[in-house]
């Protein structure tokens, strides 16, 4: 879909208005080419509301997103100390049909879905029913269990796996955001990893079955090679000529290079 960065209250398309969440403002331009396509939008539940179910309705796109408990009617939620909560089993569901008024004043119904995993999930829906079921695997006591789950949070969660993939990629070896204290460093090595993470993916598949594929520590220290050439040596005395050679600094604790400094 592309990428809004947040730049202040011009993020925003709307910066005198209050009646639409900044949420909502922060999907409808990224769904804007899309409009009128039919297709559904797959939600966080940080961003997942009502009124942005109305939004995109208007914008004739369907939505699918878990929920946060306190944008959904009282009367629906399953509070953890309640019986209900504890009379329910892992797996166990709760589904019911949440009635609103559009912006253009018809009235529409969504699915909404209470699933106990470890806690109770919420999924919000006018694309997919939500009675039936099908099966996921779980730890629990003794190994591996087997539970019944809502389609509806399995295509959720087929659907925006990759970016939780993408994420644990991305984590899987040190992250070179950590540390840093500037936004706009934060926002550039995050390009960096992920860019990095999805070029060892597609290198991968490029050379699927042609050798042995790369991790992620491998692929970097490829890259580094690539760049900066195959040497890099970790103490080497500073009379010797070396082209790329890492040295010590006069009075500190880290490095540099005596080719690149």
């Amino acid at each position: 879909m592309g990428v809004l960065v947040y730049t202040g209250k011009y993020t925003y398309s709307d910066t005198r208005s209050e009646s639409t969440k900044k949420t909502v403002q922060v999907v409808q331009q990224l769904c804007e080419p899309f409009r009128g396509s039919h297709r559904t939008v797959y939600v966080d539940r940080f961003y997942s509301s009502v009124d942005l179910l109305k939004q995109l309705e208007d914008m004739q796109l369907y939505t699918t997103g878990t929920i946060l408990s306190n944008r959904i009617p009282r009367s629906m939620t399953i509070a953890k100390s309640s019986r209900e909560f504890k009379a329910m089993n892992r797996g166990d569901s709760v589904s019911h049909v949440l009635t609103y008024t559009t912006t253009k004043g018809e009235r529409k119904q969504a699915g909404l879905v209470a699933w106990k995993d470890r806690n109770i999930v919420y999924c919000i829906t006018n694309d997919t029913p939500t009675a039936p079921m099908d099966e996921c695997k779980r730890r629990g006591q003794g190994g591996i269990v087997t539970i019944k789950r809502p389609q509806v949070i399995t295509k959720y969660n087929r659907h925006m796996g990759g970016v939780d993939l993408a994420d644990m990629r991305r984590l899987h070896c040190h992250s070179t955001i950590m540390g840093q204290n500037r936004w706009w460093l934060k926002l550039f090595f995050y390009l960096l990893d992920v860019g990095t993470s999805n070029a060892l993916v597609l290198y991968n598949e490029a050379m699927n079955g042609k050798q042995e594929p790369y991790n992620i520590v491998d692929f970097k220290n490829k890259v580094v090679e690539a760049l900066v050439g195959p040497v890099l040596v970790d103490d080497i005395p500073s009379d010797q000529s070396v082209a790329h050679c890492m040295t010590n600094i006069s009075g500190a604790e880290r490095q540099r290079c005596t080719y690149c400094s």
